[in-house]
């Protein structure tokens, strides 16, 4: 079965070239708001208020702002990235999943800094046997937090307009997008970086490219796993690892990047469904 949601391997941000199954009334409201930009206010969002105003507005500011600010000619080793990880109550985003936990990390000047985004988050469902267990996050450690939609503006807050990356960024990505869609007709407007796809395109001779393997295979430091502030860590180790591989490629800017997979894209354009819960 073909991934009902995943973004081009050129890496544009989910606003451009996006493949997004969207129920018809959503697709609609993105026309929409596309031709009218200024009926899209908060005012027009009371259905809302039992979220909060802040919410509704922090997000709408900050999204429709995003992919003004994105230089796609900015080198990759000068670019601020925020290295970002979910934790679930399993693995079908599409049959009602949630976020459990939300953690990032910010990388600049190839330097994993100290300030981090690291949230428990109310999923409002329950939590599923299997996830407990490998993230060791149960329903009784997240039933005070606070839910994604509370938690988004400051996520919103700490990502600003970085450069988003993540490991299958398509499976985060998609918890975090259909949460901003029952909000409002956005979704995360930023660029995205996969360190699965790049990995996949630069080093053909490893055989499994799940962040374990990686991590392992490339003498990274192993970090708690399937925590989502661990994993965040491990990815932006990787990131740093394959930035290196990129400049002797001399793959420089979001754009070289861009063409670079474009042309590797064929082998690995459709992923499977199964073969992304594998990955995770």
């Amino acid at each position: 079965m073909k991934v009902k949601y995943f973004f081009d391997v050129d890496c544009y941000c989910l606003n451009q070239n996006a493949y997004f199954y969207y129920p018809l009334q959503r697709r609609l409201a993105d026309y929409m708001q596309t031709l009218f930009p200024s009926a899209f206010t908060t005012n027009n969002f009371k259905k809302h208020d039992k979220i909060g105003n802040r919410v509704v507005k922090t997000i709408l500011d900050k999204i429709n702002t995003v992919s003004t600010e994105t230089n796609w000619k900015q080198n990759l080793r000068d670019t601020s990235y925020v290295v970002f990880d979910t934790e679930t109550t399993g693995l079908q985003p599409y049959k009602g999943d949630k976020i459990t936990s939300l953690a990032g990390v910010i990388v600049e000047n190839g330097v994993i800094q100290d300030r981090t985004f690291n949230m428990l988050i109310n999923p409002q469902r329950p939590i599923s046997a299997s996830s407990s267990r490998i993230t060791g996050i149960t329903d009784d450690m997240v039933s005070y937090k606070p839910t994604l939609q509370e938690v988004l503006p400051d996520f919103l807050d700490f990502i600003g307009n970085r450069t988003l990356v993540a490991h299958c960024a398509t499976f985060d990505l998609a918890f975090l997008n259909l949460e901003l869609c029952r909000i409002a007709p956005v979704r995360i407007f930023n660029p995205v970086i996969d360190t699965y796809l790049v990995s996949k395109s630069l080093l053909p001779y490893i055989k499994d490219y799940s962040l374990d393997n990686l991590v392992k295979s490339l003498g990274l430091e192993m970090r708690e796993r399937h925590t989502a502030l661990g994993d965040s860590l491990m990815t932006a180790e990787l990131f740093l690892y394959l930035l290196e591989i990129l400049a002797l490629r001399q793959i420089n800017t979001l754009d070289q990047l861009q063409k670079f997979l474009i042309n590797h894209k064929k082998s690995f354009y459709y992923q499977t469904y199964s073969e992304m819960i594998k990955i995770y």
